[in-house]
């Protein structure tokens, strides 16, 4: 055996995700339809884990939707949850109305300065003048106030975000866990230093003999990376930005069958009607996959 293959972190989704246990605290990436890490997603909704604490990007969208549907989440942290063009998330919105979950309301200045405060092992992160003319103090009551000890004015805090995991999606890896992500991104590379377990799916993984990634584009090192899951289309439906556009057609069919309250057959469709990811691309077909293909990056 190599050298390289002896420190070879690649692995499945399903194997990646194994140990995750019930009422873990999980970190989600992925940015609206773009490079959301849904091979792994499907992966912990196949296992049937329960309790789980989600804190998404602040444009978070039908990952964090189908995981309540399928009856995996506890406590999730909200800046939007949506389904971008396609309008509102059908099960968030169910069980926000219905309070089947714990909702910690938030915006967009949470989870960023929450993880930059995390990824720092600060115990919180003291904000400029931003919450006074709004509400969120009012439902938030982790969103406090403390006296700044150099000029003496009140200060608005909020806590660090630390995840147990982190599940994010790449473009590229290595097999040492060197991650490039292309396109937009929602700052993961923070939101990995403040998670104790770092999982990425990647669409392609580097061979072993070819040159190691630039570091000026490695976007997460493999220092903090614990495991690479190889998944090819691993985003789709969504999109994964210089490999593959995002799926309308199943994003709407997802749509349609949340709104009309009908997600369990969805996931019995694309989720647990198959026995891993390597099934779920033989069930969607190389051609229909092949069409979503794009040139450029």
């Amino acid at each position: 055996m190599s050298v390289e293959a002896s420190t070879s972190k690649v692995t499945t989704p399903e194997e990646a995700v194994a140990d995750i246990p019930d009422g873990a605290t999980i970190a989600l990436g992925g940015v609206h339809s773009h490079n959301s890490p849904m091979a792994l997603v499907n992966a912990l909704i196949r296992r049937g884990v329960r309790d789980l604490e989600l804190m998404p990007t602040p444009s978070a969208g039908a990952p964090v939707d189908m995981l309540i549907a399928a009856g995996c989440v506890r406590r999730l942290h909200v800046s939007y949850v949506g389904l971008e063009f396609l309008g509102l998330a059908p099960n968030f919105r169910r069980a926000a109305q219905q309070k089947s979950i714990e909702i910690i309301e938030a915006d967009e200045a949470w989870v960023v300065y929450g993880f930059r405060a995390g990824a720092s092992k600060l115990p919180f992160v003291a904000l400029p003048p931003l919450y006074e003319g709004t509400d969120l103090p009012k439902v938030n009551p982790m969103i406090r106030t403390t006296t700044d000890p150099y000029t003496g004015r009140t200060v608005t805090t909020i806590p660090a975000l630390r995840a147990d995991y982190g599940l994010f999606h790449a473009q590229v890896s290595d097999r040492k866990g060197n991650v490039q992500i292309f396109g937009q991104r929602r700052f993961e590379d923070v939101m990995a230093k403040a998670s104790d377990h770092v999982i990425v799916s990647t669409d392609e993984v580097l061979d072993e003999y070819a040159p190691s990634p630039d570091p000026r584009i490695v976007s997460m090192p493999g220092a903090i990376v614990e495991k690479v899951a190889h998944a090819p289309y691993g985003a789709h439906p969504l999109s994964s930005p210089g490999h593959y556009g995002y799926d309308r057609e199943q994003l709407v069919e997802y749509r349609d069958r949340a709104v009309a309250g009908e997600t369990a057959s969805y996931l019995d469709t694309y989720v647990h009607g198959v026995r891993d990811h390597a099934e779920y691309l033989e069930k969607r077909g190389v051609g229909r996959l092949l069409g979503l293909r794009q040139t450029f990056r």
